[in-house]
């Protein structure tokens, strides 16, 4: 028998499972599991169906069930020597002291949080929602846990969660944060280190999971930061554009950079940092206009590349948002210029279009604090579709390669396993060893050209439109 390695991401709407073979790094089988969705499903172009999904302990039912049915179809002739788990964040689990997930899981997309002003943390606003507004839950739970590793505490591993680096652990907790939010220390697992093996699958994982007793289980981390190993953006300079629910250009660099309009966290790799356009809702976006189109049972290809044929028109446009801020977060947004004559494929476009824009304006927000940005490495749902590869690098005007294993977060995890074992020296030097790319989609002069004034009038447009509803907002009486 062969030996391999297997890897899950825990995602919004579905769990991906990677089986590697070892030392190479080769993919030998790729699977998906689709969640329940609540009817609005799951594509390939956003990577998911939903951020509307109930935050209750029965996701957790979910992901359990996902991760047994696939390792019921893992393929034969294999032996599993490491596993390791990705997964969305930040949400936060309460687990009993029987090991069950209590209910108010708070998914990464809910709102629901308690924010203390200088306090770094992503989780710990959400445990505090907890201790204020459901106090039965937080005095119930023995431990608040991250998603991917409460399941491998299923599968047979200690109480911990993954960070980085002593610099990254702020934000997920440390005792400062935890004093800052009155949360109880001693509630938050320990803190271990990507690659670290954090236990061996028990009888009782075995049980739940199917997964054969004694397997090493290692800890992978947050999904974002093994999009960074998958796509081997591990070198000052490279950029990964991960694209599902949400979208975050990630740039990596050798200090920090920072404005008001990118995020500055270190790096997965010890002394370099990851600076980031976060664009929350690309995906979804895209999804809403599925469901509001009924093209729920079009194929992603057939629907981009209606949109595409379309042509470059700037009507009608789409903007997400109508309030200043977070103009990328969709919430009260607005379709302007929708003429009698425009279908599917010109509304379509128009939402198309508003997402390319938002991924330029990130990228000139990034270069703006001194990324200098020359490709982008597409991983995740977006990633898998060739018509909006080619037409995201004709609106950027950057060459766009996609890795191997377009769900990066499974081949990052990899990376981990593959430094656990010992067969690398540590998870980013088995990136830049094992990661693979397949497709590069160039720009189009003639199109970039045609997109940048588009561009340039869609961002001038919205800002009118964004000025304009303020002034109606204010106002006491009727519109004029």
């Amino acid at each position: 028998m062969d030996d391999a390695i297997l890897t899950f991401d825990i995602g919004t709407s579905s769990v991906k499972a990677g089986l590697f073979t070892v030392p190479d790094g080769r993919v030998r089988w790729l699977h998906r599991e689709a969640l329940s969705t609540g009817g609005q499903g799951t594509g390939e172009f956003g990577g998911s169906g939903t951020v509307d999904a109930p935050p209750d302990a029965w996701v957790v039912e979910q992901w359990i069930a996902a991760i047994r049915s696939t390792i019921d179809q893992l393929p034969d002739g294999l032996r599993l020597i490491g596993i390791a788990l990705s997964g969305n964040g930040p949400s936060v689990v309460p687990v009993n002291r029987d090991r069950t997930a209590l209910t108010d899981v708070l998914l990464w997309h809910d709102s629901r949080e308690t924010r203390v002003d200088g306090a770094s943390s992503f989780f710990l606003p959400k445990i505090r929602w907890i201790a204020d507004h459901r106090p039965e839950v937080y005095a119930r739970a023995w431990m608040f846990m991250t998603c991917p590793e409460y399941l491998a505490f299923l599968m047979g591993s200690v109480p911990h969660s993954t960070s980085p680096s002593g610099a990254f652990d702020p934000y997920v907790w440390d005792a400062t944060g935890a004093a800052a939010y009155g949360v109880d220390a001693d509630r938050l697992p320990s803190l271990v280190r990507p690659a670290a093996e954090v236990g061996r699958v028990t009888a009782d994982g075995a049980h739940v999971f199917g997964v054969p007793v004694g397997v090493p289980i290692f800890a992978g981390g947050p999904d974002f930061l093994m999009s960074l190993l998958g796509t081997a953006t591990v070198t000052p300079g490279r950029t990964c554009d991960r694209a599902g629910t949400s979208e975050g250009i990630n740039y990596c660099a050798a200090e920090p950079l920072t404005g008001n309009a990118v995020r500055c966290l270190p790096h997965i790799v010890p002394g370099l940092w990851n600076v980031a356009g976060v664009l929350s809702s690309t995906g979804r976006i895209f999804e809403w206009f599925r469901t509001i189109s009924r093209q729920r049972s079009v194929g992603y290809e057939r629907m981009l590349t209606e949109i595409a044929a379309a042509g470059y028109e700037h009507e009608p446009y789409f903007f997400p948002s109508m309030h200043h801020g977070a103009a990328w977060e969709f919430s009260r947004g607005m379709v302007a210029g929708l003429r009698s004559d425009h279908g599917a494929p010109q509304m379509g476009r128009g939402v198309v279009h508003a997402i390319g824009y938002a991924v330029r304006q990130s990228i000139d927000s990034l270069r703006s604090v001194g990324c200098e940005i020359v490709e982008l490495r597409a991983c995740g749902g977006q990633a898998k579709n060739a018509v909006w590869n080619q037409m995201k690098a004709d609106i950027t005007g950057l060459p766009v390669v996609c890795p191997e294993v377009r769900d990066a977060e499974l081949s990052g995890s990899a990376c981990c396993v593959l430094a656990g074992l010992g067969y690398q020296v540590d998870p980013w030097d088995a990136a830049a060893r094992v990661v693979r790319f397949d497709d590069r989609y160039e720009p189009d002069a003639t199109a970039h050209d045609r997109f940048s004034d588009g561009y340039h009038d869609y961002l001038q447009k919205y800002q009118w439109f964004l000025d304009a509803m303020a002034q109606i907002e204010g106002s006491t009486g009727p519109p004029v």
